[in-house]
């Protein structure tokens, strides 16, 4: 028979883990309790800890935000005490505002924006402090910069007679402007940052403006052609296109003769030739319009003879194309030649290696357009007779006066009769135009604007 006493024991667990369990079942769970204890703990120490942080944040904030605070306060208490000598003007208060004004400025206590409109101020009465105090703005507003540089008469017009017009009083801040502008280009071509470079960013404005911008970064082109920094240059050429614009303007134009070896010398007349090409090539395409095509050409014309041939391709295609394209460089040129706002040296490079060459050529051809017949003619009759002693000159312009007397004696008076009205209408001008009559006046080197004879 089975025993009864069996059957009262429970069944053990017949597995290892099972036998532990049951063995050490309060180990076991003291154990979990204990986890779940030091895991509620870490929850509830992190929670802790991230709450002290936002709290320490939140202090830092507000702690930051009174000392900024009191940094604005003690800042316009400052410019409070200082803004009279800041707003005074006269030479007077020159060295009381520049002190002033470049501690403010290299504090960081002004605007930029303000820094600079106070150191334009400062520039009309010493341009070096003007120059000091803006080399020490950070984030110049160069467009800004750029409005308040003015063009001088040598600059525009390649002379500079004694006339009110030709009176700037600004000059110096200008040519300071212009040495920031080529300290910090040269900055920025060796470095990651635009500079002074983003005023050339946008090819339409230059166009528009490419005598002031042209005048404005000439200085450091010149200085980079004349130490051969070549790669420099390449880099403001591969900036934009109004860049190039400007760089072949003026590079053109930077040659001084000076004597250099056999093989520099084709170095530089081939760095020339390249630029020259690229400028008649701009000025015949469809980007440069008939506005641009005149602004460029006025600034050659003032710079025609230092340019030594350079410019030739580019007038000469330009002046003998369609009339659609030069009507308006045509115009500028023959207001410019009218009232003598050429130097004498401009006009005779011009007249002996385009006007003279060009208009022979088209008053020749039967088959030309009548309207650039006209330009051309309009043009020639306004420049004076090559010296005496100047053969080749002289040989040209006679050949020319041949082709006009082939044309017969109505042309050929027409050519005296208008040479006769140009110098009367200089000799009496409208008195709208007195203030822009070059003609017969002193220029800046003690000679004397050319005169046009009366006949040929």
């Amino acid at each position: 028979m089975p025993d009864p006493s069996k059957d009262d024991k429970p069944d053990e667990p017949t597995s290892r883990f099972g036998r532990f369990l049951t063995k050490y079942a309060t180990l076991l769970s003291s154990t979990v309790l204990g986890i779940a204890g030091l895991a509620a703990t870490s929850i509830w120490q992190f929670r802790q800890s991230a709450t002290a942080q936002q709290q320490a944040e939140s202090q830092q904030h507000v702690a930051e935000m009174q000392a900024q605070n009191s940094w604005k306060i003690e800042r316009a208490d400052i410019l409070s005490k200082n803004i009279a000598t800041l707003a005074s003007s006269g030479p007077d208060t020159v060295e009381q505002r520049y002190g002033v004004l470049l501690s403010l400025a290299r504090g960081n206590l002004l605007d930029p924006e303000l820094a600079v409109s106070y150191a334009l101020e400062l520039g009309k009465d010493n341009a070096d402090y003007m120059h000091s105090v803006l080399a020490t703005v950070p984030e110049k507003d160069y467009a800004r910069l750029a409005r308040a540089f003015t063009v001088s008469c040598q600059e525009r017009f390649g002379t500079s007679p004694a006339v009110e017009m030709c009176n700037d009083k600004l000059v110096k801040r200008s040519a300071a402007l212009a040495t920031l502008i080529a300290d910090d280009g040269e900055a920025a071509l060796t470095g990651s940052m635009p500079g002074p470079l983003v005023l050339l960013k946008d090819e339409r404005p230059v166009q528009v403006h490419v005598q002031r911008v042209a005048a404005l970064f000439a200085p450091m082109l010149t200085a980079l052609y004349g130490d051969r920094k070549w790669d420099e240059i390449n880099k403001f050429i591969a900036y934009s296109n109004g860049a190039h614009l400007v760089a072949a303007l003026v590079l053109t134009a930077a040659r001084t003769g000076e004597f250099v070896t056999d093989d520099e010398a084709k170095q530089l007349q081939q760095f020339d030739d390249t630029h020259s090409r690229w400028l008649a090539s701009y000025l015949a395409g469809a980007t440069c319009d008939a506005e641009c095509k005149s602004r460029a050409v006025s600034f050659m014309v003032s710079h025609f003879a230092a340019a030594q041939g350079s410019y030739d391709v580019a007038m000469r295609q330009l002046l003998g194309g369609p009339r659609t394209q030069s009507h308006l460089a045509v115009s500028r040129l023959h207001t410019r030649l009218l009232w003598c706002q050429v130097d004498p040296a401009d006009i005779a490079a011009l007249r002996d290696r385009v006007l003279v060459p060009t208009a022979t050529a088209v008053l020749a051809n039967p088959n030309a357009d009548a309207s650039v017949r006209d330009g051309l003619y309009s043009l020639v009759l306004l420049t004076p007779e090559p010296a005496a002693d100047d053969a080749p000159a002289t040989a040209a312009w006679q050949a020319m006066t041949a082709v006009i007397t082939k044309g017969g004696d109505k042309v050929a008076r027409g050519f005296g009769d208008r040479r006769a009205t140009a110098k009367n209408q200089r000799l009496n001008p409208p008195p709208a135009l007195k203030k822009a009559n070059f003609c017969a006046l002193p220029t800046d080197d003690g000679g004397s604007a050319p005169a046009v004879k009366a006949s040929p």
